[in-house]
């Protein structure tokens, strides 16, 4: 995304409907902009242009949904913190080494 997102409360919405038009223009810059109410985050009006972006955003709540996945996601972060990761040509050598 080329900038920040940025956030309209719902209620904002209602009361101003020409914020749609602001929100439609902002994602079509590349901008995603987040519809919210009470505090929580309801809708996105997403860039058309990126239309991997819901995939992707699919697949990371699906990650995070998956307890197991998340863990591993964790675990790996600070395997790699602590200089255990492996880069490269190691990476390759060792998922080839895995696989006999």
């Amino acid at each position: 995304m080329s900038e920040a997102a940025r956030e309209i409360p719902l209620e904002e919405l209602h009361a101003h409907p020409e914020r749609w038009d602001e929100a439609v223009v902002s994602a079509s810059n590349g901008q995603v902009v987040t519809v919210t109410g009470n505090g929580k985050r309801l809708a996105a009006v997403v860039p058309a242009d990126q239309p991997d972006l819901i995939a992707r955003l699919r697949e990371t709540i699906e990650v995070l949904s998956d307890n197991d996945a998340l863990q591993a996601v964790i675990e790996s972060r600070a395997s790699i913190a602590r200089g255990e990761g492996l880069r490269g040509r190691e990476a390759i050598r060792g998922l080839l080494d895995g696989r006999q």
